[in-house]
């Protein structure tokens, strides 16, 4: 049986779509589950009570699309079930973020590489078939934090503010392709013990990224760029106030490439991922 961790997430939810219509029997775990009979109620902020893991005692396989950084803490008591294969979603983030000057960013990183350290030595210890995954920016199903933010800027004001040219690389990553991975490296013993980049199939620069996505709602694009020292005085003016969740460091990486080597994945279990925002419709709904 599959556990799945973060089943309300932008991956949890499409990959226990996906698991639906198959026939592999799972349980997915969330501290707002959907209402079915495959799902448990746990936060992964607190232990997990005896009777959840009672129900997670013939698990052998544990897909944790929750923050990483929440498992390791469960690592002791999921030890005592029949799990011996490991996927665990990352981010690319731990390299991307790694000479930020904003202390939130290099807190990130910290807890990213110190999650994937402390799951790499449980698994090696406990001789678990580790899988990690680091996604770049995910979007899809209008559930994601990334691509949606921008969305909804774009939706609200009818513009978007870019530093310079924006030209900065970007590779936004569909969740079904995320999903597909899991599915593709579940069995494969080529994804044992191994680190993979999960980035989209298209590189496409920061500018062109938010034009799409106004394409996408029907409008037309209207990028409004400034210096870096403007934009960076505005940004740090709004944070204070609490009206936006940005740092200065975001504006810099605006011209910055970040951009992966996908490569291993498409290698070891044919990672084939789509280009981005093939579909608006499906990709940029809205909550009611």
């Amino acid at each position: 049986m599959i556990v799945i961790t973060g089943g309300r997430g932008v991956v949890g939810t499409p990959l226990c779509e996906q698991l639906d219509s198959s026939e592999l029997a799972y349980l997915s775990i969330s501290r707002n589950p959907q209402p079915r009979s495959r799902s448990l109620v746990s936060d992964l902020n607190m232990p997990m009570t005896a009777n959840v893991l009672e129900k997670l005692s013939s698990a052998n396989i544990l897909i944790h699309c929750a923050p990483i950084w929440l498992l390791p803490r469960h690592l002791p008591s999921l030890g005592n079930t029949q799990i011996k294969r490991l996927i665990v979603f990352s981010s690319t983030s731990v390299l991307s973020k790694r000479q930020s000057s904003d202390a939130s960013e290099q807190s990130l990183v910290t807890q990213l590489a110190d999650a994937e350290r402390d799951i790499t030595a449980f698994c090696a210890e406990k001789n678990w078939a580790l899988t990690i995954f680091r996604p770049s920016m995910i979007y899809g199903y209008g559930l994601d934090q990334n691509v949606m933010h921008i969305a909804r800027f774009l939706k609200r004001f009818g513009f978007m503010l870019l530093v310079g040219k924006a030209n900065g690389g970007r590779q936004p990553v569909h969740s079904s392709d995320l999903v597909l991975a899991c599915l593709s490296a579940l069995e494969n013993p080529k994804t044992h013990n191994q680190t993979y980049n999960l980035a989209g199939g298209e590189v496409i620069t920061y500018r062109e990224m938010v034009s799409r996505i106004a394409k996408g709602l029907g409008r037309k694009p209207r990028l409004l760029s400034m210096p870096l020292w403007l934009f960076r005085a505005g940004l740090s003016l709004a944070s204070k106030l609490g009206r936006f969740a940005y740092t200065p460091d975001m504006a810099n990486r605006m011209n910055q490439d970040l951009v992966y080597d996908i490569q291993d994945a498409k290698r070891d279990f044919n990672y084939r991922p789509e280009p981005f925002l093939q579909h608006p419709a499906r990709d940029l709904r809205f909550e009611p």
